[in-house]
């Protein structure tokens, strides 16, 4: 998500919330609600509003969290919490780590045309995909996975396309058009399955995924009536946490027919944005999340486990 019309739109989401939404609980940044068992806790300030979010490791090998900001800057959190600036970008949003540590980033060139770049670990940046099939410009490249296949799938919320493109940016090829404003994207642990949120369709879409040829199928209805889904993560057990702008931070599982649990309201997070799960040094039941209303990455400790990295 980007624009300044959708954060008006979020600001009032969440002065008035979902109209399915439960109630807000008394939970403050550092309490969990009373009858649930995840703590929620602010793990480092990085000056700036937040989005993108990956967990990835440093020419070193030492695992360290991503996080791009919205004052141009794309920063490295140890997992102490110690907060340093790693690139300066034209507007980053969506992050993803591949496994020889490099970064897929959906930014801007210096000319505000949306793009993906390709980062190395030593922060070095190139245009990866500049633009769709049969040179299509792009009108808001906004969140960016690594498929189970080493490709790479993204989003253009402004188009309602959603892409796929080989690990080395070639062969960009349309997915669909028919899921409005997608957002965030996560993988399903067996790998089966692309989750795809219509941030403005009340919608999480599941895609078929075929490793063999890189190919997915229709979208289907995955989980219904949430509003406004931002970031999407998968756990090990297949459930997912729907990053929400009107009614906070979900959990839901694709395989029931229970609507999603609230985890922590939108009043303890303050439009929260993204989400992943640690790796070992972060913890691999450690949720952390950006907010685009403070400065703060919170993390919570939940009973799951993130789905396996890259």
């Amino acid at each position: 998500m980007h624009r300044a019309s959708l954060f008006l739109i979020c600001l009032s989401l969440a002065a008035c919330g979902d109209d399915d939404a439960p109630a807000p609980t008394d939970a403050g940044i550092d309490a969990p609600p009373a009858d649930a068992g995840p703590t929620l806790e602010a793990f480092a300030d990085v000056r700036a509003f937040t989005e993108g979010l990956a967990i990835g490791r440093t020419p070193e090998g030492s695992s360290v969290l991503y996080a791009s900001t919205r004052d141009d800057r794309i920063v490295r959190i140890t997992p102490e919490g110690v907060v340093s600036d790693f690139v300066a970008m034209n507007d980053p949003l969506g992050i993803a780590v591949r496994d020889d540590g490099s970064l897929v980033v959906c930014a801007k060139r210096d000319d505000d045309v949306p793009v993906l770049f390709a980062i190395t670990a030593a922060g070095q940046i190139s245009e990866l995909i500049p633009a769709g099939p049969g040179d299509v410009s792009f009108g808001l490249t906004n969140f960016v996975a690594i498929a189970p296949d080493g490709s790479l799938v993204f989003t253009d919320s402004m188009s309602d396309h959603v892409f796929r493109a080989d690990a080395d940016g070639a062969n960009v090829t349309l997915i669909t058009d028919t899921i409005t404003y997608p957002n965030g994207l996560a993988f399903s642990p067996d790998d089966a399955t692309l989750y795809v949120a219509s941030w403005d369709g009340r919608t999480v879409h599941a895609l078929s995924f075929d490793a063999s040829t890189s190919t997915y199928g229709a979208p289907s209805v995955a989980i219904a009536n949430v509003l406004n889904v931002d970031g999407v993560v998968a756990t090990s057990e297949g459930a997912l946490y729907l990053v929400t702008s009107s009614r906070g931070l979900l959990r839901a599982d694709p395989a029931s027919s229970d609507p999603p649990l609230t985890v922590f309201p939108m009043a303890a997070l303050a439009l929260p944005a993204n989400g992943v799960f640690g790796d070992d040094a972060f913890g691999t039941s450690t949720l952390y999340l950006t907010s685009l209303a403070n400065a703060s990455i919170h993390r919570i400790t939940t009973p799951d486990t993130g789905a396996p990295l890259p």
